[in-house]
Parts: structure tokens; sequence; C-alpha cells
């Protein structure tokens, strides 16, 4: 589905739901006066198109901008833009409160959920490039969704899209939300390694994310205990100079040569993804 996102000119808003897209966002910080608005939500209202507010902590309206609270003045931009939607009998409405500081993503997303019925899109804004931001949606999110805010959710990071879906789906499963797809377990480096984890893990991890079905897959980095602190796993590797074992649910299957680790891996992989189609 294609969201369209729209600052600054409302008319935008009306060429944009002339194709088929799933909602239009509107910005209360800088869409302009309430007749705009208005005129946006007719149009959606005859094309049966939601409309997300989508409030950002770094671009409220100027009245409330200064105000030393941010997430009072989240609230009130978002209060209003309801009020005018709500006047027109509009009721198709998802709402974002989007700040930098996960403690007040927090603050605001519970507030909000508190008050109104209507379904939250959830996320961090600027969130910064990967392993900061990773941490700072996580920070934010997982206590939300863990209370059942949220309807859905953008993993923003100053990194690639593929990223954001990854770390998106990691979140959704630490929360207990449906989240199909590969759970990778890898090691990390350590005085026992003896696989290089992290060049196979590399190599397998877009491939991996890319399938639709619920398994999980370890790389361990030692023979000593790989196995057996992964005999959860549906599929293993692990390996100790120049040989590799793959293994499943800790239940070693196969011995070969590293160098024909990718290839055994492979097919060990398209053995179980038949099994879990039966």
């Amino acid at each position: 589905p294609v969201v369209a996102d729209i600052h600054f000119d409302w008319r935008i808003a009306l060429r944009c739901m002339d194709f088929p897209i799933a909602k239009i966002r509107i910005n209360p910080g800088n869409i302009g006066a309430e007749w705009k608005v208005r005129e946006v939500a007719v149009k959606a209202m005859d094309k049966g198109i939601p409309i997300r507010i989508g409030i950002n902590g770094g671009s409220l309206p100027k009245d409330l901008a200064q105000k030393h609270d941010t997430v009072e003045a989240a609230l009130k931009a978002a209060e209003r833009e309801i009020e005018v939607l709500e006047s027109m009998r509009f009721g198709d409405i998802v709402v974002s409160l989007k700040m930098n500081e996960p403690d007040e993503v927090i603050r605001a997303n519970e507030a909000f959920a508190a008050c109104y019925p209507y379904p939250m899109h959830l996320g961090v804004t600027e969130a910064g490039p990967l392993v900061a931001g990773i941490v700072r949606n996580t920070a934010a999110l997982v206590p939300l969704l863990k209370k059942g805010i949220g309807a859905t959710i953008r993993v923003s990071l100053s990194d690639s899209m593929e990223q954001e879906v990854i770390a998106g789906k990691e979140i959704l499963g630490c929360t207990g939300k449906s989240a199909r797809g590969v759970r990778i377990v890898s090691c990390p480096r350590c005085g026992r390694a003896s696989f290089d984890t992290h060049a196979f893990t590399s190599r397998w991890m877009h491939r991996l994310y890319g399938i639709d079905v619920d398994i999980s897959v370890a790389v361990m980095g030692c023979v000593v205990n790989g196995p057996g602190e992964a005999r959860h796993a549906d599929l293993g590797i692990t390996g100790a100079g120049n040989s590799v074992l793959i293994f499943k649910h800790g239940e070693i299957i196969r011995k070969i040569d590293a160098r024909d680790a990718d290839t055994a891996f492979q097919e060990e992989l398209e053995k179980l993804l038949k099994e879990k189609a039966k």
C-alpha cells in the first residue's frame, strides 16, 4: 500500500487522491489554514481514503511550537485537527505523535490512547543512524506495543529501507506481535569462536530475511556450545578449523569442508522449507 505523505501544499494531497493510494498523511504544522484541511477531507471522504494526522515534534503549528512541553503541544495539535475532521463527520482517522526523545513518544502516545479511540501509527522522528536509531526506536515502541498501543509502526533510520523493515520485524517479534519470517540467532566474536559468524551472517542475512516462513536459524561461533545453545533452532551452522557442522534442533546432520559451507547450508535450508510447506 502507498501512503501519500503531504507537507505544505494541500493541492498535492488533492492530486494524490486521484490515484489508488491507501492513505493520506497531513502535517498540522505546515499544511496551512483550516479550509485547506477541509478541502482534503471532503475529497478523502468521497474517495474512501483515511487521513493520518501526522504530528511531528519538530514541526508543530507556530503558536504551539514555543510551548515548553513538547508532548502537551503535540497533543493539542492533534486535538485541533481531530475537531476539524469530526465537525465534518469524518471519522476515518489515524494519528501519529512522533518526537525524537523516546520518553516523549511514550508519554504522548499513552496520553492520546487514554482519550481517543482512533488507531495510532507509532514512530520516533530523526532517530539517527543504524545502531542509535534502532536503540531509540526500541526504547519507545516496545513499551507502547506491550500495552496494546499502536496499529502500525515505522522504524525511522538514517539507513536503508531494508534495515528499517528488518528492525521493525524484530521489534514486533520482541513484543509478541505477529511478524512472520526467519528469526536469526548468531554469536558475537569471542575467545572460543572458530567459525566466522560475522561473515556468514552478512552473506546470508538478506536472503534469510526475505523468506516468509516462520523458522529460526542459528549461526554459532564454536562447536563446543553451538549446537547445544541453539538446540531450539530449526537449522544451524557452526565450525572448527576446516570443518563445518550443520545441525537441526541440536542434532548434527552434516559435517563438511568449510569451503562447501554455503552450498551445504543452501541445500539444507531448501529441504527445511519444503518440509514446512507440507
